[in-house]
């Protein structure tokens, strides 16, 4: 019985990955929006989202080496989305405290808006080498 559950959960790394991707990149354009605009409230609620998805991230992290483990992979292109992915979580986690403490200065949503930008970038290299992976080289389609 058990063992069954555990292979339900597998694979689990595409399972959550979408989270901490639409969480970030909803925050990208819901703070662009509370900028334009000049909403306090949507920035609050893109600051919120952004907490959200750094907290995720490294559980992602996790179960992406975990499946890289269980089907034994080796690739180049594993190897550089796992680098964008680190560097993707390190800049974020970085980030996170350096952003809340300069949460109230004069400049925040600008600053803020720029750098869910960069890291929105990354995310979206990171996600593009996963694809690849998975759309033209079959990892973890058939094991």
């Amino acid at each position: 019985m058990e063992n069954t559950f555990i292979q339900m959960l597998y694979p689990i790394h595409p399972k959550l990955v979408h989270f901490p991707i639409a969480l970030m990149v909803s925050a990208m354009g819901m703070q662009a929006l509370g900028v334009f605009f000049k909403k306090d409230p949507w920035c609050k609620c893109a600051w919120l989202m952004f907490i959200l998805a750094v907290l995720s991230m490294p559980i992602v992290i996790l179960s992406g080496l975990l499946e890289v483990n269980r089907l034994h992979l080796r690739h180049p292109v594993l190897n550089f989305h796992r680098l964008a992915a680190f560097w993707t979580v390190g800049i974020s986690w970085i980030s996170l405290p350096f952003l809340w403490f300069m949460r109230n200065k004069e400049n925040f949503s600008i600053m803020f808006l720029i750098l869910l930008i960069i890291i929105s970038g990354l995310l979206g290299l990171t996600s593009h080498q996963g694809g690849r992976m998975v759309y033209e080289y079959g990892a973890g389609v058939n094991q």
